[in-house]
């Protein structure tokens, strides 16, 4: 789980100079102002950095954003062309995304479309992408009803990815493997175990020849 820890923000986001409480969240903004918008008080902060750390894990997560817009009311931030990054040992992975949103009592991070995902985990090229992911800091995982990533010769079909330490955990109802001759096979656990080596039950279900 992420640890707590203060966001602290420039006096100028809020008037009386408090401090917005992000659990696990520290923002960077280069520039920032504060609209009256029908009557309500609208941040708006441009060029944010977000930091996240995790409690008894060594992940890391930082949200770049050309964007922040959050309501009075609301305890979100709304990103514009987010750029994530989730770095750990043997991990590194790089997310890109048109829009999202932080729902910072949440611990949760959702991004709307046109999701991209690039980077190398436990010695393995991961290259993917979805219409709409959602990264849970509290359960450490990603999640979507549509993401296919590209892992060797393989086209994964995934609804789930699980950020354990020693390994990443591969999800879905069913999984859908399509490898590079278009033999499409269906399972339920995929697992990237941290020597690099992909993981597969001892049956899978082919669909097609």
């Amino acid at each position: 789980m992420p640890k707590s820890i203060f966001v602290y923000l420039v006096a100028l986001f809020f008037l009386i100079g408090s401090v917005l409480f992000l659990s696990s969240f520290f923002l960077n903004p280069s520039s920032s102002k504060l609209i009256k918008q029908n009557n309500e008080i609208v941040f708006e902060a441009k060029n944010i950095s977000i930091n996240l750390g995790f409690k008894e894990s060594d992940f890391v997560l930082k949200v770049k954003s050309s964007m922040v817009n959050s309501l009075k009311e609301e305890k979100n931030l709304y990103v514009y062309q987010p750029k994530i990054d989730i770095s750990g040992k043997n991990t590194f992975l790089k997310i890109k995304s048109n829009k999202g949103t932080i729902a910072y009592d949440k611990n949760l991070v959702q991004l709307e479309n046109k999701t991209e995902i690039s980077g190398k985990v436990n010695e393995k090229i991961i290259l993917g992408k979805a219409s709409k992911i959602d990264i849970d800091l509290n359960k450490r995982n990603l999640s979507s009803n549509e993401l296919i990533l590209f892992i060797d010769e393989y086209e994964i079909s995934v609804k789930e990815i699980i950020l354990n330490e020693g390994e990443m955990v591969f999800k879905g109802s069913p999984i859908y493997l399509k490898d590079n001759e278009g033999l499409v096979t269906e399972t339920s656990l995929v697992k990237l175990k941290s020597n690099g080596e992909l993981i597969f039950p001892s049956k899978l279900n082919i669909k097609n020849y």
